[in-house]
């Protein structure tokens, strides 16, 4: 008698088992990769938290109340996030496809002599549904946000809900003509960084967002006829996609996957920022400026010109620094801007702002031919390349500023705490562009997704946790609405040990080192 076949569950079971058994790093080890990142936030909350309590007045309210301004109707606050949502989502999904397939399943699939369209149904449905749910979530937060009767909170969720699923199937559609999916990509882009610009304008002219009717119903209706048409036309011609176009959205997708699950933002931006159509060569410059610099100085102004021509070649960056711009400033214009909400706007703007200023050295840091082309050390090479986005963070926290100050008086004290800001965000983002790479080569960690290198979370919070701490001041004038002559000073304390601290990290990866370097 044969023995018995062992269970799907044993399988898993012994699979588990056998994983545990091999690994030789323990899932505790992580405790020691976040302590940094845990540390910088606790210790800034505990810096935050003292000195807004000895700054506060001992009379009076805790914190000074916004002058008059221009308020921001409460509707468009639901409204924007919600546009901003399902257009950033549609196109995340143009970048991804919407019709992709893993390198594994265009290896083994694609060769295969069955019908391709039975083939690719299931992954074709896959980011329309999730489309359903991302439109719908968008929908019900508007309907919540402007209360109206129950046909006109229905027809708001099943609107937006219904156009981001045609707006996907119409992704899918064009995916087979790369002029007419590169418009729509575009187009989507241009929606997400013109939400904030369109928010300030609303602003400034205290226009009222439209209220949810009952005519969002049938306008829901007939959206949902023209996706069902679409879906059908794209499911008749799902055997018409090229093997190239699947190949190339499912390596998108794997890079993406393979980012996410390493805690790699650097590694994400460049996945999504991968073009299917040709790129267009940039106009060379001769920079015969260089030859006016003195020659000990020359390979710092080639670093900085660098930096400065690919900033300002690559429209993305300049625009991602002036939708980070957008966001705080949107969020001090409603009529009493909270500290929380004022905050949260800052910091997020300020480190998309800071992420745009960094492209030179990230990609120094995967490709350091340039580095190491010139013959100063590292520390030098890192200085060097905060010139740029000392610069821009400059411009960046002076108007930021200027609108506290017009908001909450002193405005040039508040000028002056943000001019000293700069350096910090500066030294972050340098300090996260040069964060070595992880290694999945040595040791891994078990864990529910899969075996993955120690480390990841000390690489990932290199750059952000001396920015946390480096904010320290500016959120306790957030949080008093007012600025002290002690929080000038300590910022300046702390934006020097951010620049000493992002010139002073140890170099991990052999190839990033200057092979020119001094000893």
């Amino acid at each position: 008698m044969s023995p018995a076949l062992p269970t799907g569950g044993q399988v898993r079971r012994v699979t588990r088992d056998a994983s545990n058994y091999h690994s030789e790093t323990k899932l505790t080890d992580v405790l020691g990769d976040v302590y940094v990142g845990v540390f910088a936030v606790a210790m800034a909350a505990t810096m935050v938290f003292s000195l807004s309590t000895r700054l506060a007045p001992g009379e009076g309210p805790f914190r000074q109340a916004a002058q008059d301004g221009p308020g921001l109707a409460v509707g468009w606050i639901a409204v924007l996030p919600a546009i901003a949502a399902v257009a950033a989502f549609v196109g995340l999904v143009t970048r991804l496809g919407p019709l992709s397939l893993s390198g594994a399943e265009s290896t083994w699939w694609l060769p295969l002599p069955v019908d391709r369209r039975s083939l690719l149904r299931p992954a074709a449905y896959r980011w329309p549904g999730i489309g359903l749910v991302v439109g719908a979530v968008c929908g019900a937060a508007i309907s919540f946000a402007m209360p109206a009767g129950p046909a006109a909170m229905a027809g708001t969720t099943a609107l937006f809900a219904a156009l981001t699923v045609t707006l996907v199937i119409t992704a899918g559609r064009l995916q087979s003509r790369p002029t007419a999916h590169r418009a729509i990509r575009v187009a989507a882009d241009l929606v997400t960084a013109g939400v904030p610009l369109f928010g300030i304008l609303m602003a400034l002219s205290r226009t009222a967002p439209p209220g949810t009717t009952w005519i969002a119903l049938p306008v829901a209706v007939v959206l949902l006829v023209v996706a069902i048409g679409l879906a059908v036309s794209w499911d008749r011609r799902l055997g018409d996609v090229h093997a190239v176009s699947l190949r190339h959205s499912g390596a998108v997708t794997d890079e993406a996957l393979v980012a996410v699950l390493s805690l790699d933002t650097r590694a994400l931006g460049r996945a999504l920022a991968v073009r299917t159509e040709s790129p267009r060569r940039a106009r060379s410059s001769t920079m015969r400026w260089l030859t006016r610099v003195p020659r000990a100085w020359r390979p710092q102004a080639a670093l900085i010109t660098s930096d400065v021509l690919l900033f300002l070649r690559t429209p993305r960056q300049p625009v991602q620094v002036l939708v980070a711009l957008g966001l705080p400033v949107l969020g001090l214009l409603v009529p009493d801007p909270g500290p929380a909400s004022t905050i949260v706007l800052l910091l997020i703007g300020a480190y998309l702002a800071s992420l745009a200023t960094v492209e030179g050295a990230r990609r120094a840091q995967i490709s350091p031919g340039l580095d190491a082309a010139f013959p100063i050390g590292q520390r030098d090479v890192r200085l060097t390349r905060m010139a740029l986005p000392i610069v821009v963070m400059e411009f960046w926290f002076i108007v930021i500023t200027a609108v506290l100050g017009w908001r909450f008086g002193d405005p040039a004290w508040w000028v002056l705490l943000g001019m000293l800001s700069a350096p910090a965000w500066a030294a972050a983002a340098v300090r996260g562009a040069y964060r070595p790479n992880a290694t999945f080569g040595g040791p891994t960690i078990t864990s529910p997704m899969g075996a993955l290198p120690p480390g990841l979370a000390s690489s990932a919070v290199k750059g952000p946790d001396i920015a946390v701490i480096g904010s320290v001041p500016i959120v306790v004038a957030l949080i008093l609405g007012s600025t002290h002559p002690e929080l000038l000073s300590l910022q300046v304390l702390l934006s020097g040990i951010a620049v000493a601290v992002a010139l002073h990290q140890k170099t991990e990866n052999p190839e990033e080192a200057n092979p020119r370097e001094k000893p």
